[in-house]
């Protein structure tokens, strides 16, 4: 879940739903122990506004803390992504979210340790602890907000829900079937996703803020020393779940072990999927597609990927494929998938892959994709040949 951008509809459900109610938790933990909301920052701003003209400026300076420590986890998860990605790290975004699980035991250890007393069950921090508590609390929030918008490009916003409202309200008026339109409403696709599952997605961030903010609420009744105990565990698990399946390597090797490289197109590469050899037998996932993808020399239009030393195709990684292929597509490439025998078909076809591939194009070893892959590289190559330059 954390290793490349979320694509697909399932994707991003996933992330809004295991990610929402740690922001909806955490934000009610903040209001009720230090009198602040912590997830968003709509409201600090309007109040901060509010203080400089009533020349309140200790409240003012409150409300600039909270600002300026969101900034920072912001700032804090794309710096933590650019060091991941500068060592080559798989799964980039997983340092993020591990920054997050550590701010969420520093925040629980501050309002453990306050000798603030408790009303009604709940305890009021004040002093430098609130400070503490507030810029902690803030900290990890815009550092889960920015890793979150930038793994679902924008689409999935996990701290706050006035957008989302927003949102939900325009799309669910988008689902009305109205006169002259050629087709419903909700089938036209909106970023990648249909008015429906958008809709879905959007009615899923809320549903699960709210639910977190209930857990919130509902956990303070019974601790507040362990009330964070919950989000943090959760985080912890996150990571572990991602982490434990290793992530195979995408190498890029001749077409066959005696090829003359005069007989291939010279715009025809193979990229061939290798499993960690001590994790051999495991499954593996696919690495970030849209990575390789960016970073695909521009003089290759048929890419031959061969995913016969994986062990097994997850969902999440044939939704990949399928993208990556329509990608290539649209852009006057192509893409043949080797190694994919008749089991995993199913898996395949139900991420949509058969709408932008040709059957010939999934082949269940290398030497069967190679003709195929071929042939629409000469063709390729024939017809860039043909175009007239720019200058004439």
């Amino acid at each position: 879940m954390l290793v490349a951008q979320a694509h697909s509809f399932s994707q991003k459900a996933r992330l809004a739903v295991t990610l929402a109610w740690v922001a909806g938790y955490v934000n009610v933990v903040g209001f009720v122990v230090c009198g602040r909301a912590v997830s968003h920052v709509s409201g600090t701003v309007s109040t901060l506004g509010k203080d400089v003209t009533d020349g309140d400026w200790a409240l003012l300076g409150s409300s600039a803390w909270l600002l300026w420590w969101f900034l920072v986890g912001a700032f804090g998860s794309g710096m933590a992504m650019h060091f991941a990605r500068a060592r080559r790290w798989k799964s980039i975004y997983v340092l993020p979210i591990a920054i997050e699980a550590a701010a969420l035991v520093a925040l629980g250890a501050v309002v453990a340790l306050s000798d603030a007393p408790q009303v009604e069950g709940a305890r009021t921090i004040a002093g430098p602890a609130l400070l503490a508590a507030t810029g902690i609390a803030c900290f990890a929030m815009g550092l889960q907000n920015a890793t979150i918008t930038r793994i679902s490009g924008g689409v999935v916003r996990t701290t706050h829900v006035t957008g989302v409202l927003t949102d939900l309200g325009l799309e669910l008026f988008a689902l009305i079937p109205r006169r002259g339109a050629s087709r419903p409403a909700g089938s036209q696709p909106v970023g990648g996703l249909s008015v429906g599952e958008r809709a879905g997605l959007l009615a899923s961030i809320l549903a699960s803020f709210g639910v977190g903010a209930g857990l919130g609420g509902w956990a303070l009744t019974k601790t507040v020393d362990f009330v964070l105990v919950p989000p943090f565990l959760f985080l912890v698990w996150i990571i572990w779940v991602d982490s434990s399946q290793p992530i195979a390597d995408l190498q890029h090797e001749p077409p066959a072990d005696d090829a003359d490289p005069g007989l291939w197109p010279p715009n025809l590469a193979v990229f061939r999927l290798r499993c960690r050899s001590s994790r051999r037998g495991t499954p593996h996932r696919l690495p970030n597609m849209q990575t390789w993808l960016e970073e695909l020399d521009p003089w290759v239009d048929v890419a031959v990927l061969d995913l016969g030393d994986a062990s097994d195709l997850e969902s999440a990684g044939a939704e990949e494929l399928c993208i990556i292929a329509d990608r290539m597509h649209r852009s006057g490439k192509a893409l043949v998938v080797a190694g994919v025998d008749e089991s995993r078909h199913p898996t395949l076809r139900a991420a949509g892959l058969h709408r932008v591939m040709p059957v010939d194009c999934v082949t269940p070893d290398l030497e069967s994709a190679l003709k195929p892959a071929s042939e629409r590289a000469w063709r390729l190559a024939v017809r860039a040949a043909a175009k007239p330059s720019g200058g004439h």
